[in-house]
């Protein structure tokens, strides 16, 4: 009982340190995305244009050439209205960032019902050292506010899967998204997901046609100002962006596909790579060797159509250090090999996998392919939502302290990663 208490006060204490430190980072005008500080200013921009003529801005908001929803941007701007500073709305938005911290936690523990609390704590502070979380945290952004509401939504469906198969759950699920896709519209394909598993378990029924029709009336405000009112910003050009590549066929395969295969799977590994080190066991073993070959070969072919740009920005953190360190792309390639070797394996005979690996793929439509995408969301997945078996012996403080050493380097990386450049270029 004491050992356990000592254990309590020392997580405590893990939390307050990560809480200072993140406050340090506002405090400090932390930028580890690199593109978060000027987010943020031409989200001022965009603010201020819903303050001075909301209607035009609103109806026209597909020419600003931005993809971050208008929605959190008019809820901010409420904000601004009750002359907020703009110092007071970014730590109010700091402050409820720690409610992913807390569903995270609430959610694990519908998973790991055995496990010490305290574990499940510390991996749920995870979060406090993830670059994008932290960024976005600091400089008010659209997606890390979907991302909130995407956790949220992600509880209700573990309390429906673990708990009790109770329809409100669903529907609280289905009500928490639709807030997440219309603060980030790239949570909304994962109603796909969470429709497949409900329908699963309900098949054709009433209940069925209830989740169905709510779906619809919660959709149907995008749909009508995406298409109706035509405000299609979704595909609008951005930083990294060719504003004529999606007219051009061989541009769209080239940069939108062949492109994605190989550099989304060596992300996607990144985040994975700390969990499956504590597993002590990369592989599962289902692959045979022929597969092995197949795979070979298919990558080999989509090396020949990579063509990703630097300008594009992005690219993932393997791809800049195989280009700045050994001037080209062969550590890349090998990693991108051994990345979908993994996923293959994840996804092999396991469709709930597969489906999750795809959505991922398609919630990044644009040409540029950043870390923030999928920062701290591949957490997330690894330990609530992939089909991948971790053990309660993987629970040691030791393991968490690797992982914590994992992402506290990538952070250190990412804050310093202009001066790490300028030094090997």
């Amino acid at each position: 009982e004491m050992q356990k208490k000592i254990f309590y006060n020392e997580t405590i204490l893990v939390l307050l340190l990560l809480y200072f430190l993140f406050f340090f980072g506002f405090y400090f005008n932390e930028d580890a995305n690199g593109g978060s500080i000027n987010d943020w200013k031409y989200n001022k921009f965009l603010i201020n244009s819903f303050l001075n003529d909301f209607q035009y801005t609103f109806l026209n908001y597909d020419q600003y050439s931005t993809r971050h929803s208008p929605v959190f941007l008019i809820l901010l701007s409420f904000l601004y209205k009750l002359n907020l500073t703009e110092t007071t709305v970014r730590f109010l938005n700091l402050n409820f960032s720690l409610i992913s911290v807390l569903f995270f936690y609430k959610c694990l523990i519908l998973k790991y019902k055995e496990i010490d609390k305290n574990y499940l704590y510390l991996i749920s502070f995870i979060f406090l050292i993830s670059p994008t979380f932290r960024s976005l945290s600091i400089w008010p952004g659209t997606r890390i506010f979907g991302f909130h509401f995407f956790i949220i939504s992600t509880f209700f469906y573990l309390k429906f899967i673990y708990e009790e198969k109770k329809i409100i759950y669903c529907y609280l699920n289905i009500i928490f998204l639709a807030i997440a896709s219309y603060c980030s519209v790239n949570f909304c394909l994962f109603s796909i997901y969470f429709f497949y598993k409900f329908f699963s378990y309900y098949k054709f029924s009433l209940n069925i046609f209830y989740l169905i029709i709510l779906n619809v009336f919660l959709a149907f405000p995008a749909y009508y100002y995406l298409f109706i009112l035509d405000v299609f910003y979704i595909f609008a050009a951005g930083p990294g962006d060719i504003t004529n590549s999606f007219s051009d066929v061989k541009n769209i395969f080239y940069f939108n596909v062949t492109d994605k295969i190989l550099i989304i799977p060596t992300i996607i590994v990144f985040y994975f790579l700390p969990i499956l080190l504590g597993k002590k066991k990369l592989f599962i073993n289902k692959i045979n060797i022929i597969e092995i070959i197949i795979l070979s070969f298919f990558v080999l072919i989509l090396i020949q159509f990579f063509g990703y740009k630097t300008e594009f920005t992005g690219g993932g953190i393997i791809l800049h250090i195989s280009s700045i360190i050994f001037k080209n792309h062969y550590l890349f390639y090998f990693f991108s090999f051994l990345s979908l070797l993994l996923i293959y394996d994840l996804s092999k005979n396991n469709f709930n996998n597969l489906f999750l690996i795809l959505i991922l793929f398609f919630t990044n439509p644009q040409i540029s392919i950043y870390h923030k995408y999928y920062d701290p969301l591949i957490i997330f997945f690894v330990f609530l939502l992939f089909e991948f078996e971790i053990k309660k012996s993987f629970f040691r403080y030791q393991n968490i302290i690797y992982i914590y050493m994992y992402y506290a380097a990538f952070l250190f990386i990412s804050i310093f990663k202009n001066q790490i450049e300028n030094f090997f270029i």
